[in-house]
Order: C-alpha cells, then structure tokens, then sequence
C-alpha cells in the first residue's frame, strides 16, 4: 500500500480537497459545457459560460507551483466530478462524530452553491505540495452567508474516520489567524493522520465582491511555510480575479 497516497486521500475526503482528490482518483479534469448525467453519456451544463469566464480568472502559476491543466474543472459546482466522488467517498466512511462529516466545507451542501459556476483549478509544487483554488460566481449576500457557513462546529476540532477498506484516520481542526483576504474570509488548518503518515491542509474561505472562493495548500508542510504560502497565494488569486472580472 502506497501510504502517503493513503494519508492524503484520507485528508482529502473530509476537507475542502474535494476537487484534488477527484483529479487524482478519476483520472482527469472536467470541461465547461459537460456536466455529470445519468450514465452512458453526459448533459449540457447551463452554467458553461459563467464557468469558463471564471477560469480565465484562474491563475496559471504561483511561484514554483505550476497549473496542472488536466486537474482543472469548470461548471455547476455540484455536478463537478470531484464534488460527487467526495460525496460517494463520505458515503462509504463511517464516523465517530457524524456531524462532522462536512467539518469545513458546510458552505459548499448550501442550495445557491451547488447550482453556481464554479472553476477550480490545481497547483503542483515539487515537493509534494498541492494547491488549489475554486472560484465561483454568487450573489454577495448569498456568498455571505455561505462565509457564515465555513466556520467548523467547536465539536469537530476532533474526530476519526473508518475508510472502507478498514483503515483509520484522525483529524484535527482549527481556526488559522490570518488577515483578511478581500470582502471576508475564515482560514482554518486541518492535521490528518493515517497509516503512519500525517498531512495538513491549509485552507481558506472568502467573499470577492460577487464571488465565493477557497484557496488550500496540501502536503507535509516539511518546511512549515503553508500558512505564509497560503496567504500569499490567496492574495494573488484576488488580484488576478479583479483583474479579469471586475
């Protein structure tokens, strides 16, 4: 068993990483225009163009982390492919706090989220860190709310999972202090341990005029940058996004 594979899958299935782990599960990226049908084929994606103007706003490299174009995906959020394969992941885990299923992503189960155009793109940096970020177009009011809705229940600063395959997993969940990225935003760290490995996820979660987005950085934080990468690449992000669409 590759047990770093193990460690991150088990990282990203609980954790904003939903997209990441379809990129590396399903073998590829989603195009605007096609979103999930019923099977034996694909349906028209109402929200292709919103979604394709929002990964003109995708960023392309961040420092030494370069876009991995095949990873991308863009449409209605809630059909995108990483979206349900996170679900069906959920689905087939058990919890000892069940409440804790959607710890850090609750704003991503709301209604107006699931139906907006969304485009995630992923970063590859060479030291087996990745980064992300989704970008979706929503109402300011509605991507209020949705900010409300990042904040982790005290409750779920702890918890484990049960996988399928009988392994284990623990996770750890706390706020991260970090200045405010646009019109509001929540950051929040989460420690994965599983099969002997442990991987963290730093992520965070803003408002951008008529935008909701998240950006993460994942990996081992070996050298214990990933609040300061972060912040820097969320902040890039911000400026790329005024630029192409304000």
């Amino acid at each position: 068993m590759d047990h770093s594979r193990s460690a991150r899958t088990a990282a990203l299935a609980w954790t904003v990483g939903a997209v990441l782990l379809a990129a590396s599960a399903c073998g590829g990226g989603q195009e605007a225009g096609e979103a999930g049908g019923e099977k034996g084929g694909k349906k028209e994606d109402p929200a292709a163009a919103s979604a394709e103007k929002l990964g003109e706003a995708q960023l392309v490299q961040y420092e030494d982390a370069k876009v991995v174009p095949e990873a991308g995906q863009h449409g209605t959020y809630g059909e995108l492919s990483g979206v349900a394969h996170t679900k069906k992941l959920r689905e087939e885990t058990e919890l000892d706090k069940p409440e804790c299923a959607d710890a850090t992503d609750r704003w991503a189960a709301l209604p107006e989220v699931r139906e907006a155009p969304a485009s995630v793109a992923v970063f590859a940096r060479g030291d087996d860190t990745t980064l992300s970020h989704t970008l979706l177009s929503l109402p300011a009011d509605t991507a209020d709310q949705a900010l409300e809705a990042a904040a982790a229940p005290e409750e779920c600063s702890s918890y484990k999972a049960t996988l399928k395959d009988g392994s284990t997993s623990s996770y750890e969940v706390a706020e991260l202090d970090m200045d405010q990225i646009a019109d509001g935003s929540r950051a929040f760290t989460v420690k994965t341990e599983a099969q002997g490995e442990e991987v963290w996820l730093y992520g965070v979660v803003y408002r951008n005029g008529d935008h909701l987005a998240s950006t993460s950085v994942i990996g081992p934080d070996a050298g214990k940058d990933y609040a300061e990468l972060l912040k820097g690449f969320t902040e890039s992000a911000v400026e790329q996004e005024d630029k192409v669409l304000s």
